[in-house]
């Protein structure tokens, strides 16, 4: 969609300068992204504040990070066979 709008050339170059773009149509589709993705970011801390979201502990980040299966104590490859 096309649309003709007057921009702030200093904010915007402020903003192609933090996010990191280099045209002024890359600049304002990231900064219209990372005011959705701040907004989600918000939404889940509150959650998480209130008691709605569980947050696993360290431990629990820990364990789910481990081997899911056995290793074996010989350092034999299975074949199959």
């Amino acid at each position: 969609m096309k649309t003709s709008i007057s921009i702030d050339r200093e904010a915007a170059a402020e903003a192609a300068s933090i996010l990191g773009t280099t045209t002024l149509r890359d600049t304002v589709d990231a900064a219209l992204r990372e005011v959705v993705s701040a907004e989600l970011r918000r939404q889940l801390a509150e959650e998480v504040l209130a008691g709605l979201l569980s947050v696993p502990t360290p431990e629990e980040v820990v364990r789910s990070k481990e081997p899911k299966l056995p290793r074996r104590a010989s350092g034999k490859s299975f074949t199959g066979a």
